[in-house]
């Protein structure tokens, strides 16, 4: 099983199939630890590059329009930077580096501690397919995930409505150092 490194930011990856859950896993996670005082950071990975941060007729919106290759919006309390180039998961994990906890949403082939959500029995294919899975968040009951049986490795089973029992496990993961 892989574990869970003791030093900070700790990272979890919550990963699974389209509408298994993953973003609500995620915002529920960042609340408990928040709620806690700790400092979280979350990145989520868009496949298939859809989405589009800047609104139509701000004036940042005209900066990259007039061809600028990276645009700062700062406040006294936001800074957003949106860069035109694609960045790499351990750069911007870098990035974020005086963070408590960054989870991230996606990005299933990447090598870090993970939850697989699973709401089908398909779902859980995805298990042993991927390496650094500490656990699976499942719609399914344990007894229909043994029922199923297609998992072939020993994985700790979560409930998708248990959310703060999730949340205080992963504490206890990286306590455990």
């Amino acid at each position: 099983m892989t574990k869970m490194s003791e030093n900070k930011p700790h990272i979890i990856q919550i990963v699974g199939y389209k509408n298994t859950g993953k973003t609500t896993m995620t915002a529920a996670l960042i609340g408990h630890f928040s709620s806690m005082g700790l400092k979280v950071a979350a990145i989520k990975h868009d496949g298939h590059d859809h989405f589009e941060m800047d609104q139509e007729g701000t004036d940042s919106y005209r900066f990259g329009e007039a061809g600028a290759s990276a645009v700062v919006v700062m406040s006294e309390k936001r800074t957003a930077i949106m860069e035109r180039q694609a960045t790499r998961l351990e750069d911007m994990l870098s990035h974020l580096s005086g963070y408590d906890w960054i989870v991230i949403e996606g990005f299933k082939e990447a090598s870090y501690p993970k939850f697989v959500m699973v709401r089908e029995e398909k779902d859980l294919r995805l298990i042993d397919r991927l390496g650094g899975v500490v656990g699976m968040i499942s719609w399914l009951s344990p007894d229909q995930v043994m029922r199923l049986s297609v998992v072939n490795r020993d994985i700790t089973w979560y409930s998708v409505h248990e959310t703060e029992y999730i949340a205080k496990a992963l504490l206890q993961m990286v306590e455990r150092k």
